[in-house]
C-alpha cells in the first residue's frame, strides 16, 4: 500500500501546475532601458516572457504543437494584449523555440513552478510603474463607439468594459510611466481633454 501511495504521489507531482493552449508570439521593448511589469530591465536575450495573470517568477514550459520543440521561460512581464494570444516571448526565447521568423505559433503552456511571493523589483506589488487612463463612462453606445474609433485612429488601444446594462467604460490601459505624458497629449489631440489617470496602475501587477 505504501509503495502504491508513493507512486500515486509521484504521478501527481509529475503533472504541471497549470496548462493552457493558444497562440504564442514574441515582442520587444520600444526603447532602451524599458522596464517589464515586475520592474526588471527588458532583456531581448533573456529566456523570459509576458503572461496576463501568472505570478511573476513562474517557470513555464512552452511547447510548439506543430514541431514538438519546447523552451522554458520565466514570467516577468504582462501581456500579450491581442485577444487570441496567451504568451509573449523575448526574441531569444522565440529563436530557441523556432518561431522567430514566422512570429506566432500554436503552443501549449505548462507551469512547472510558481513562487509563493511574486518576484518583483518594486517594494510593493502595485508599484509597477504602469497606469490606466479612464476616458469616461457612456450610456449612449453611438457616442461610445465614436470615442473608441477616435482613440484607435490616434494609435492607441482602448479597452471597453460593460458596467451595468447599456453603460460602458472606456479606458486606455497598461501605460508605462515614461509614456504617460505623451499618451495624454495624444488623447488631448484626439479631443479627450480630461481623462482620469489611475495611480494604482497595473491591475495584473501581482
Amino acid at each position: 500500500m505504501k509503495k502504491l501511495f508513493i507512486l500515486f504521489l509521484l504521478t501527481i507531482l509529475s503533472f504541471s501546475l497549470f496548462a493552457e493552449d493558444g497562440i504564442a508570439s514574441w515582442y520587444t521593448a520600444d526603447r532602451k532601458g524599458a522596464l517589464t511589469a515586475n520592474g526588471e530591465v527588458f532583456d531581448t536575450s533573456a529566456m523570459t516572457a509576458a503572461h496576463r495573470t501568472l505570478t511573476f517568477g513562474s517557470i513555464v514550459r512552452v511547447t510548439d504543437k506543430a514541431t514538438g520543440a519546447s523552451v522554458e521561460v520565466r514570467i516577468n512581464d504582462r501581456g500579450p494584449y491581442a485577444e487570441d494570444r496567451i504568451i509573449d516571448l523575448t526574441p531569444e526565447a522565440a529563436r530557441q523555440l523556432g518561431i522567430y521568423e514566422k512570429g506566432i505559433a500554436e503552443v501549449t503552456l505548462e507551469v512547472l513552478s510558481e513562487p509563493e511571493t511574486p518576484e518583483t523589483k518594486y517594494i510593493r506589488g502595485l508599484e509597477t510603474g504602469w497606469y490606466t487612463i479612464q476616458i469616461g463612462t457612456y450610456t449612449n453606445i453611438k457616442n461610445a463607439y465614436t470615442v473608441v474609433e477616435n482613440i484607435k485612429k490616434a494609435g492607441l488601444r482602448p479597452t471597453v468594459d460593460i458596467i451595468d446594462g447599456p453603460m460602458v467604460r472606456i479606458s486606455v490601459m497598461y501605460i508605462q510611466s515614461y509614456r504617460l505624458e505623451s499618451v495624454l497629449k495624444t488623447l488631448e489631440e484626439a479631443g479627450i481633454t480630461e481623462p482620469l489617470v489611475k495611480g494604482e496602475v497595473n491591475p495584473y501587477s501581482i
